[in-house]
């Protein structure tokens, strides 16, 4: 806990509330809201409501859903009420997602009748849809107003909306025309016709688009907000870039966890290490060692199997760390790229071919590399050609089939429509120990006449 926030909790202890005031009048939404944090919930509580109403509302939503939870539950019901009924419409949904379903029902019953329609049509859309991200506070105008009637009306109605900077254009049924930014239109002549100032070519989503697809979108083409529309092409909402940042951070987040070989708690806003209590980590963790462990005994059942081969040129032993670490290490670092890619866009699914193609070259230049290397360790070791010529030649084809392996089995994944995240390193790993040992022991067999 930081200085500050002792102090704060010592004038919480001291109920000495103008001072807390003044010291909260002094920082940012968003260091107020990380001061909050820091604070126990009681303390947080009395906090909170010291705060003026509309900060109060923006302060709430920038902490973590955790926190917002443990908040929620030190206020009384009118007061929750009141902050769902005050925030934005897409925060609120988020919000009300990670409440218990009976929790949340009962609050929606209390809030307004317009917002609990417009919190009750977020929430029928599909989870993780960009339905169930957007807001509906946007501005739309059409496209027989001038440009200085467009500024009126915005004027009049864009106060309370979520964004004004991309106006959007429909027509009697709200279907999707057009969009023309604010900076377009205080520029333009006050008598222009907005058609003559709008992009009619809009890129947009539907309700049912993958969150995360929406998102990655707003990313390429450095959008502001995106809009959504239903089947038919009537505009419904926009999602705004902070909150597909939000979602990438998320994503990011989970393909994380599940590349280190750990159970993402998907969706979940309080992933923060310091948020996991002992056992939760063990949760997310122990599946993926159980079954590593298992399909590493593979390795040892290997070793076994050639007890012969190393009985016959003990040397052998003293390399088979380094070609399964070189093995594993290359797979992994293929399959960290190639997860990459296929996340970001960079490749596409209809692509293995290219990415394959890619990977045989740099698996050959790196393999005679390393091979190279590896022949004059062994031969300094042993004062054996033939041996270090064996350990060379299995260490290059480890690399090349290694590398193969890890470029190919995200795009297998993709296939059978698992996310690509789960081709994790340490599985990637015990993948490339497999196949070094092989053709390491059939290499010295094979070379050595063992």
């Amino acid at each position: 806990m930081s200085p500050i926030s002792q102090d704060l909790l010592q004038l919480v202890a001291d109920r000495a509330f103008p001072q807390i005031k003044s010291h909260l009048q002094g920082l940012s939404t968003h260091d107020a809201a990380d001061l909050l944090e820091e604070l126990p919930p009681t303390s947080r509580a009395v906090v909170f409501r010291l705060l003026e109403k509309d900060r109060a509302i923006e302060v709430f939503e920038y902490l973590e859903g955790d926190k917002q939870q443990e908040l929620l539950a030190s206020l009384h019901d009118h007061e929750v009420v009141q902050i769902l009924e005050d925030m934005s419409p897409d925060d609120r949904t988020r919000l009300l997602d990670e409440m218990p379903a009976k929790v949340a029902k009962r609050f929606l019953a209390q809030l307004s009748p317009e917002e609990r329609e417009i919190a009750t049509l977020l929430l029928g859309y599909a989870p993780n849809s960009a339905g169930r991200l957007m807001t509906p506070e946007y501005v739309s105008i059409q496209e027989n107003l001038t440009a200085g009637q467009a500024l009126e009306k915005i004027r009049r109605v864009g106060l309370g909306k979520e964004t004004i900077y991309n106006i959007y254009i429909t027509d009697s049924g709200r279907h999707l025309r057009g969009v023309v930014s604010l900076r377009d239109l205080v520029l333009a002549d006050p008598h222009r016709p907005v058609g003559e100032l709008a992009v009619h070519d809009v890129i947009s989503v539907r309700t049912d688009t993958d969150r995360e697809e929406a998102a990655r979108i707003i990313s390429e083409y450095d959008l502001l907000a995106l809009p959504v529309v239903d089947r038919e092409g009537r505009l419904v909402g926009v999602i705004t870039v902070d909150d597909a940042m939000d979602v990438l951070e998320e994503e990011a987040a989970e393909d994380f966890h599940r590349f280190a070989a750990m159970t993402p708690e998907s969706g979940s806003r309080a992933d923060r290490y310091y948020g996991l209590r002992p056992f939760q980590r063990v949760a997310r963790r122990l599946p993926w060692l159980l079954g590593l462990l298992l399909f590493n005994s593979v390795s040892g059942l290997i070793i076994a199997s050639f007890e012969s081969t190393l009985q016959a040129a003990i040397a052998l032993t003293f390399f088979i760390p380094v070609i399964m670490a070189t093995g594993g290490n290359t797979g992994a670092q293929t399959a960290t790229v190639t997860v990459r890619a296929l996340a970001t866009g960079e490749l596409s699914g209809r692509e293995v071919w290219r990415a394959l193609r890619g990977e045989l070259v740099t698996g050959l230049i790196l393999g005679v590399a390393l091979g190279l290397v590896a022949w004059v360790m062994a031969y300094l070791r042993t004062g054996e050609s033939f041996l270090g010529l064996a350990v060379a030649m299995a260490l290059a084809a480890t690399v090349v089939a290694s590398g193969l392996v890890g470029a190919a089995l995200p795009f297998v994944l993709r296939l059978l429509r698992i996310d690509p995240a789960v081709a994790s390193a340490p599985f990637i790993t015990s993948v490339g120990d497999v196949i070094s040992l092989l053709l390491y022991f059939f290499t010295a067999r094979a070379l050595l006449q063992l």
